[in-house]
């Protein structure tokens, strides 16, 4: 048996379950939804013509849910992409004699895909996750990996007294009592140190061939330019390899984030390395929290804003400097009138303008450098400014 046939037969058990969920495309139209239906009922059929076939609907797809406000595209678009995606598979895999590196690449290409615009469907929520999963466990990928990759980064020394700032208080591994008492009800910014010294990640992270080897074939956004306020600020699909080489270890051109990106919903296997907070229980409904990446260069910024949500900012790789504002300080911090930025300053605290924004003085400024293995929770509504002081990894732990 080739190792083509053995992904397509592992691949195959999923055809149930996916079949199952047809029902959750039924606007789709006939002749799309009766092809599919199809080919989930009859694999023995599947050849190259249909996975050419199944990419005329993904293509179709794809064209309807860029039409509008994203937030008001009807989940049968997307699920129609997921099932479309996994039956590209079966299809490519079926009629290939050989898995080639480029065939195995162009693979997670489809899933990644499908999981970026695609949707989960109720019969099997993490297929194309399982499907990728599946597939790395070949190891049919050869990497070209670096020889120094380890990170054995300085710590960074900055003196919050030039911005006329105030520390931001650092507590050891707070009880969950005085967690909640003193800032969960107090709305109080705060800096937990020993409390994640267990998880995987604040080593294996260190080494960006770690990465590589796990998932250096995947597709992912990144955010290319300065920060998103800019206008040349843009986002662009590449692997996770291309992301470390291009733009992580590199000094010269434009500046490139994994940011607020829900990394570990896509590649679940980085999410055994942490853990979430049981702070995190805090909360005031039963919504799940939400794991967010940021990893980047040095020199990668987040504008001043606030979001709506308690966040817990956990450090794992490298260093940031974070600039933090009481909401009673909204007025002095110039939020963008377009309402698409309301939630976002016109302020850079590092370089404040008192001639353009003379009520920025009046505003009162809270500064820390984040280490590795340390976490800020940040109340909601509070205005933040992060800069990477270094290569740098972290994860946000949002929740209500």
């Amino acid at each position: 048996m080739t190792a083509c046939s053995e992904i397509f037969g592992k691949l195959e058990e999923f055809k149930t379950s996916v079949s199952e969920s047809l029902h959750e495309i039924s606007e789709l139209n006939a002749t799309c939804k009766v092809m599919l239906e199809k080919y989930l009922r009859d694999t023995a059929s599947l050849d190259h013509l249909a996975a050419v076939r199944t990419q005329a609907v993904i293509d179709y797809m794809y064209e309807q849910v860029n039409i509008g406000n994203w937030k008001e595209v009807k989940p049968y678009l997307r699920k129609t992409i997921t099932i479309a995606s996994y039956i590209k598979l079966l299809a490519i895999t079926k009629s290939s004699e050989n898995a080639t590196e480029s065939l195995v690449k162009d693979l997670f290409k489809i899933i990644d895909f499908g999981i970026l615009f695609g949707c989960p469907v109720d019969g099997n929520p993490d297929l194309l996750q399982t499907c990728a999963t599946l597939l790395s466990s070949f190891n049919l990928i050869t990497h070209d990996l670096s020889e120094t990759s380890s990170q054995n980064q300085g710590t960074v020394e900055v003196d919050i007294t030039k911005y006329n700032a105030q520390p931001i208080e650092v507590i050891d591994c707070p009880s969950m009592e005085n967690f909640y008492r003193n800032y969960i009800l107090a709305e109080k910014p705060v800096i937990l140190r020993n409390c994640i010294n267990h998880w995987p990640a604040l080593s294996k992270w260190r080494d960006q061939n770690y990465f590589i080897k796990l998932a250096g074939p995947r597709t992912v956004s990144i955010e290319i330019g300065r920060d998103y306020t800019e206008k040349d600020w843009t986002q662009k699909l590449m692997t996770i390899e291309e992301f470390i080489k291009d733009f992580v270890y590199q000094s010269n051109g434009p500046t490139g984030y994994l940011a607020q990106y829900q990394l570990f919903e896509q590649i679940p296997e980085l999410k055994k390395d942490i853990a979430e907070p049981e702070y995190c229980s805090f909360a005031d409904t039963n919504e799940a929290v939400d794991m967010m990446a940021w990893y980047g260069p040095k020199g990668t910024i987040s504008p001043l804003h606030y979001d709506h949500k308690r966040n817990l900012f956990t450090q794992v790789v490298g260093e940031k400097q974070v600039f933090l504002f009481s909401p009673q300080d909204t007025e002095n911090l110039y939020p963008h009138e377009h309402e698409l930025l309301h939630n976002t300053a016109r302020i850079d605290p590092r370089f404040p303008d008192y001639e353009k924004y003379p009520k920025y003085k009046d505003a009162k400024v809270y500064c820390c450098v984040l280490r590795a293995g340390q976490m800020l929770y940040i109340p909601p509504k509070w205005w933040h400014y992060v800069e990477s002081l270094s290569i740098s990894f972290s994860v946000s732990f949002w929740w209500k």
